[in-house]
């Protein structure tokens, strides 16, 4: 073989070897951007079971949801808002219910809160905020969603 020959040889391993590493690297930058912009939960639907909710009784939620990669939620807190303006922090968990779904299962999940002492009757909004830490394939991200809109009615 002649160092011509040789030369074309070793230079079109290279190419190939080049534009072999050059798709991986797009398609990882794709995958990690497709996973980091996407929803924890997708079709949500979240309320209050037990509306209204009279004195002494727990907050009782229930959501049903599928996900699309694996994530475990670190942290879950509400926030009820008033008509008046007032607002409440529902953090204290009186019941829960932790189901480890798998990604593109729909399985309920339930969930009781207490309610603040100082709540008084009347219509609220409720906003659940929860916060996940999400894998896919090599990849790890930290990841928030909040859910508005929950109708609780406190009698």
């Amino acid at each position: 073989m002649t160092n011509n020959r040789r030369y074309y040889l070793w230079k079109s391993i290279l190419n190939i070897i080049s534009g072999m590493s050059m798709v991986t690297l797009i398609t990882l930058g794709v995958m990690y951007m497709s996973f980091d912009n996407a929803f924890v939960f997708h079709d949500i639907k979240i309320e209050v079971t037990n509306n209204p909710v009279t004195e002494n009784q727990d907050i009782e939620f229930m959501m049903i949801g599928t996900k699309k990669h694996e994530c475990n939620s670190t942290k879950v807190y509400g926030i009820a808002y008033s008509q008046s303006g007032s607002m409440y922090e529902l953090n204290k968990f009186t019941k829960q219910y932790v189901h480890n779904t798998r990604a593109g299962e729909s399985i309920p999940n339930q969930w009781s809160m207490s309610t603040p002492s100082t709540m008084v009757p009347g219509d609220y909004r409720v906003s659940m905020t929860g916060n996940f830490v999400c894998n896919y394939f090599i990849f790890q991200a930290k990841k928030s969603q909040t859910y508005d809109n929950i109708l609780l009615v406190i009698k």
